[in-house]
């Protein structure tokens, strides 16, 4: 009688541990949407409060630099350098921009 409880604790245990492994699984996965989005966010404002602003200044120096040299070539780049980095500190302001349109 031992052995034959042994299995009946058997079969109802395992389905009941996958059950919970696959309801971990799920509760794993929306916590991991979350994760996610708090990291893209995370990701965007670092680009946007960091890279954006050292772009802009590192293009300004090229242009201001090419200008003193009297490359036209150099202050292109520099300029096309600037709009970027202006570009990317605006980015959120144009989505923002484009979800008030989209009523998205």
């Amino acid at each position: 009688m031992n052995e034959q409880f042994k299995r009946k604790i058997f079969r109802i245990l395992i389905p009941a541990s996958l059950l919970m492994l696959q309801a971990t699984v799920a509760f794993a996965e929306a916590n991991a949407e979350s994760d996610l989005d708090s990291f893209l966010r995370g990701i965007g404002d670092f680009l946007i409060r960091t890279v954006g602003p050292g772009v802009l200044v590192i293009g300004i120096a090229v242009a201001g630099v090419s200008m003193a040299l009297g490359d036209e070539r150099g202050m292109q780049r520099g300029a096309l350098a600037a709009g970027g980095g202006a570009l990317i500190m605006l980015a959120r302001a144009v989505l923002d921009f484009i979800q008030s349109i989209t009523h998205f």
